[in-house]
């Protein structure tokens, strides 16, 4: 979760600091000389940022007096500021019970719960500071992401709609309504599966999905799928036009926008028409569903919501160009496995934050994610060898080694990587076949073994049935070789229907 200083370049909680210090002036409430010097040296240490500092003294006074909620909120904030989230917990949880109507109480705990990772614990806390204070822009964002983080994406995305609405220029709202309407769309085609899963709204909404990923061939067979099994509509020939322009056909293209064109237009004078209600652009009028939604709903929700998830993302990369709004970009390009695209972002969003290492190792993933060989491998080498107990840089150097068929250097890096904490399992596949490769087949049985889930086409249980039959293990060899058969029985059957599927004529 982004801390709110991403998300302004002043201290994301100045503001609150200004406004929420419950004891500027203390020595009012204590009659003896110590406390209100104690007091006022923690109000001085808060406005001067020595949190840790203020934490201290506000801890001595709130011993003292532990039946007051202000010095426990003042002592929670400290806390939350200098890092001690944990250390906050607790009195910020005692301010917000003793005082409701306390929005710093309330966001700071709020926000501690969040940077803990806690987040089913923030969503209340977050959720009174914004009915407190619904102006406040972290507060709405902390919402926003705790929501999201335990899955009530429906009002994340009202977070985030809000917070869009108070600030247009601000990145994080664009890219938290992508990730919702994205979930919300799949909650809505999941319904649909359940509900109805042969039905002529299951294999187009199933085509849209096709097409979108630029599988052509699929994309037609499941939409000519779905016109059999229902009536014509405008939009299922429009969708193939688009269909053929995107994969270089033009010609058959005009033939649907023909068709389209011959067939008329939906019945829009009738209310409630979803079909309407979709071409329209008004999708509020289509979403949320019940759980007990017909299959014609389900079907007009989950395009809304991909209509509205593309139009965020829309929004997002037509704003200035910024280093939180390119790595925003950044990061939902590479969900979409845009790797290449995705690495370019972070590239630019570097250029502005030279000095960001954060950003140069998201880059460098991407990169090599992408394949992009001699441009990663530079920077994996490098933060290999300044980020010592992160094994990510070896397992993805010690592939891109192996691949070259370096076996003899890929070994030591892949080795590197297993002793690290949660080492990919990528990485034990691509040792078990590098040891395989030098002749090593009884340290190539442990990895290829341990990797053997990975297998799709039935190229590692082949492997591994070589390893046994080496070390002296015909049986074990003869098991792995069946295994082996059997994927690649499955792997042909699927290539086979696939070259089936070829794009033609209308």
């Amino acid at each position: 979760m982004p801390e709110c200083k991403l998300r302004s370049p002043s201290h994301p909680c100045s503001t609150v600091l200004r406004s929420a210090f419950l004891l500027a002036t203390f020595a009012n409430l204590f009659a003896q000389t110590d406390p209100s010097v104690i007091a006022s040296q923690a109000s001085k240490a808060m406005q001067e940022e020595r949190f840790a500092k203020a934490a201290e003294l506000y801890g001595q006074l709130a011993a003292s007096y532990p039946g007051e909620p202000s010095l426990q909120a003042n002592l929670g904030m400290a806390l939350h500021l200098s890092g001690q989230d944990t250390a906050a917990v607790l009195p910020l949880r005692s301010a917000a019970s003793a005082m409701p109507s306390s929005f710093p109480a309330h966001f700071f705990l709020g926000a501690s719960y969040s940077r803990l990772g806690d987040f089913a614990e923030a969503v209340e806390p977050l959720r009174q500071a914004v009915r407190l204070n619904p102006a406040h822009p972290f507060a709405r964002a902390l919402l926003g992401d705790a929501l999201e983080a335990v899955g009530e994406y429906s009002e994340a995305s009202d977070a985030w709609v809000r917070l869009r609405q108070q600030d247009g220029t601000n990145p994080f709202p664009y890219a938290g309504l992508v990730r919702c309407y994205e979930q919300l769309a799949s909650e809505a085609i999941a319904g649909l599966q359940e509900r109805d899963p042969e039905s002529e709204h299951m294999l187009r909404l199933l085509a849209y999905t096709r097409l979108t990923a630029k599988q052509f061939p699929s994309a037609l067979y499941l939409f000519r799928e779905a016109m059999a099994r229902g009536p014509r509509r405008r939009s299922d020939h429009e969708a193939l036009a688009a269909l053929y322009e995107q994969a270089g056909r033009r010609d058959w293209a005009q033939v649907e926008r023909t068709r389209a064109a011959s067939l008329p237009e939906a019945d829009c004078s009738r209310s409630g028409s979803l079909e309407c209600a979709f071409e329209a652009g008004q999708f509020d009028a289509i979403v949320p569903v019940s759980s007990n939604a017909s299959s014609e709903e389900y079907y007009w929700a989950a395009r809304a919501y991909a209509a509205l998830s593309a139009d965020a993302f829309h929004g997002l990369r037509r704003l200035p160009e910024s280093a939180d709004q390119l790595t925003l970009v950044a990061d939902l390009l590479a969900a979409q496995s845009e790797f290449s695209e995705a690495a370019e972002a972070a590239r630019a969003a570097l250029a502005i934050r030279p000095q960001d290492g954060a950003l140069e190792r998201q880059m460098a993933e991407l990169l090599y994610l992408a394949r992009r060989i001699e441009e990663a491998r530079p920077l994996l080498e490098k933060f290999r060898q300044s980020d010592t107990g992160d094994s990510r840089w070896a397992a993805m150097l010690g592939n891109l080694l192996a691949e070259a068929q370096d076996f003899e250097n890929a070994i030591p890096l892949l080795e590197s990587a297993l002793e690290g904490p949660l080492p990919p399992l990528s990485a034990r596949l691509d040792l078990g076949r590098s040891y395989l490769a030098v002749d090593e087949p009884a340290k190539a049985v442990e990895h290829l073994r341990a990797a053997a889930s990975l297998d799709t086409d039935g190229s590692v249980h082949y492997q591994l049935s070589q390893a046994y039959q080496r070390t002296g293990m015909p049986d074990k060899a003869r098991e792995a070789l069946a295994t082996y058969q059997a994927l690649q029985a499955r792997a042909r059957q699927e290539t086979q229907a696939a070259a089936a599927l070829e794009i033609t004529a209308p």
